[in-house]
């Protein structure tokens, strides 16, 4: 997706929902995105969602197919690769930011750590969600969810001095992600930590406000 008239050689924005959002369900805020943008968006589903419903959600799973994008991105337009995750694909977008995969990473309301911490629970209905991600065909246990979890917690990454251009966004009344997972941001080099009082989970319901965060970010980190 892109603006009319865009040239060839812009930079690419790899783009995704979570764990219940399709990429066809988000179509308005991607087209919001794509117009304010001097970059393509590439539009995907991640691991265990969507198109790519029949792969389970792991770390590594998801990290490759990740990984395989941003290849391809680097070849269609200038070289230059973003990374935008909003939910569970802020997971996926943290990976790439601190690893140093992609040239701007931008992660909303993304579980990175405390959220994959043992005895954590699930607000309305989203272990049944979850669950069927992870390619459970019926209810897990909680302690097959916790094994599944303790994977996915992205420490050793948080550990290391290695990330690129990093956006960590989210509101600071969200139920489904800790508070602790954005601001766990604060402090590393290249990383601005931005939290929107009154709204929850990926600020939703003061998504403009957050848009007005990301949209000249990701244009500044691009294009410069």
């Amino acid at each position: 997706m892109a603006a009319p008239g865009l040239p060839a050689d812009a930079p690419v924005v790899l783009a995704s929902g979570g764990v219940d959002s399709w990429k066809t369900d988000l179509h308005g805020m991607w087209e919001q995105l794509a117009l304010a943008l001097p970059a393509r968006l590439l539009l995907f589903d991640i691991v265990g969602t969507g198109e790519t419903a029949h792969l389970p959600m792991t770390p590594d799973g998801g990290a490759e197919v990740i990984a395989g994008l941003v290849s391809f991105a680097r070849t269609i337009g200038n070289g230059k690769v973003g990374h935008f995750g909003i939910s569970m694909g802020g997971y996926y977008s943290a990976r790439t930011g601190l690893t140093g995969a992609v040239d701007a990473s931008v992660v909303l309301g993304g579980p990175v750590e405390c959220s994959f911490a043992p005895g954590r629970g699930f607000a309305f209905g989203m272990d049944g969600i979850v669950g069927n991600a992870l390619g459970f065909d019926a209810m897990p246990s909680t302690a097959e969810r916790e094994e599944a979890f303790a994977a996915f917690d992205l420490r050793p990454l948080l550990d290391q001095n290695a990330n690129g251009p990093m956006l960590v966004v989210n509101g600071t009344e969200d139920v489904h992600v800790p508070l602790d997972d954005t601001l766990v941001f604060e402090g590393r080099r290249d990383t601005r930590v931005e939290l929107i009082p009154d709204t929850g989970h990926c600020a939703i319901s003061r998504f403009g406000e957050a848009m007005a965060v990301i949209a000249p970010w990701l244009k500044d980190t691009l294009i410069g």
